[in-house]
This record gives structure tokens, C-alpha cells and sequence, in this order.
């Protein structure tokens, strides 16, 4: 969801719909229609909300976020993704790997993926699960993460798209904190968008 599930796909928590008012949140940036904010949560990590428009209907867009095996195609600095188990319909285990550049060691994230919809609305969270699979050495594996996407059907070719994360990921520096906040969810949407 990773910084995107790292931050996504970078920080996690209580993700209620009151948590997507604007009353604590601050514009950080905003670029190719797409505003990105960020704010401290109730653990003291930083989260962002990232919110734009897409010319999609609701139903696509949800089958392009629900292909976890394709997700490193789109989002921001996924090396590998794949989904390790597909309980239900409503129910993923996934699995991400992600490149932080030199001289930083990648990390992996596992999370369980829920997802929730109607008509109108649809809810995807992805929650860290690191014990899901045995840690492997190659990674530093993220255990604690949370992202919601939330799918808001405007009419049948417009939809509202949100995305909020957290990730708590030791040993980064804060330049490249400060780019999967900011940049991270303005390059993944970007690239949601432009596959409509």
C-alpha cells in the first residue's frame, strides 16, 4: 500500500473516516492534480493522505490496485510484489520487496489486504503482517504499517481516489523519508492515472 506501503504502500494507525477531514492535516504538495498531506498520527509518525480525481470508473481502478503481482510496475520504488494468498474475495496476503538505493539495505513488507465496498464506495487497507512469512536476510522486513486506499464513485467515468499511509522504518534519513511522504504517493496516483 511500500511506502506507499512503506510510508505504502510510510505510517499506519487508526484509519477511521473522521482521519480524512483536513482539520490536522497540511498541504505538503500538490502536482498533476494531485494534493498530497501530511501530519503526525496518534503513535507520532508522520502519515500522509494523498487525494486526486481519476477519469476511471470505480470498478477498474479497483481491479488495478486489488493486482498485487503488478504493483512494482506502478509504485513508487517497488522492486517485486506479488500475492502470496488469496483467502476470500475480501482477504489478500501480500508480499513487497523495495529498493532504497545505495547505501541503504531494501527492506520487504508482508500485509493482509481487506477490502470493504458498495455501490459507491470502496476501502482497501493493507496492514502489516511481518510474521506472515520467515524473514529473509537479503531485507530489513517493516513491521509496522498501515495504507487505506478509498475509492469514491463521482458518476461512471469519475472516481475519488485517496490514499493514506504510514510506515515505520528505521534508519532512513530524513531526505529520504521526506520522498516516499511526498514523492511517493504523487509518482504511484501519477501513474494510476495515467493507465486511464
Amino acid at each position: 500500500m511500500l511506502i506507499n506501503f512503506l510510508i505504502l504502500y510510510l505510517s499506519f494507525f487508526s484509519l477511521d473516516s473522521h482521519n480524512s477531514s483536513h482539520t490536522d492535516w497540511k498541504l505538503k504538495k500538490e502536482e498533476n492534480d494531485i494534493k498530497v498531506f501530511i501530519r503526525k498520527n496518534e503513535i507520532n509518525n508522520v502519515e500522509y493522505l494523498a487525494e486526486t480525481r481519476i477519469n476511471g470508473n470505480i470498478d477498474s481502478i479497483l481491479e488495478i490496485i486489488m493486482d498485487y503481482d503488478n504493483s512494482h510496475k506502478w509504485m513508487y520504488k517497488l522492486e517485486n510484489s506479488k500475492i502470496l494468498e488469496k483467502k476470500y474475495d475480501s482477504l489478500f496476503y501480500v508480499y513487497f520487496t523495495m529498493e532504497m538505493g545505495w547505501p541503504l539495505k531494501k527492506r520487504d513488507l508482508v500485509s493482509d489486504v481487506k477490502v470493504e465496498k458498495n455501490d459507491d464506495f470502496i476501502s482497501v487497507s493493507l496492514t502489516s503482517s511481518p510474521k506472515y512469512i520467515p524473514l529473509d536476510n537479503n531485507y530489513i522486513r517493516i513491521s509496522d504499517s498501515k495504507s487505506v486506499w478509498k475509492l469514491s464513485k463521482v458518476n461512471d467515468l469519475e472516481t475519488k481516489v485517496s490514499l493514506q499511509s504510514y510506515a515505520v522504518i528505521e534508519g532512513l534519513p530524513s531526505f529520504v523519508v521526506e520522498l516516499f511522504i511526498v514523492d511517493g504517493p504523487i509518482y504511484s496516483l501519477t501513474n494510476l492515472k495515467n493507465k486511464f
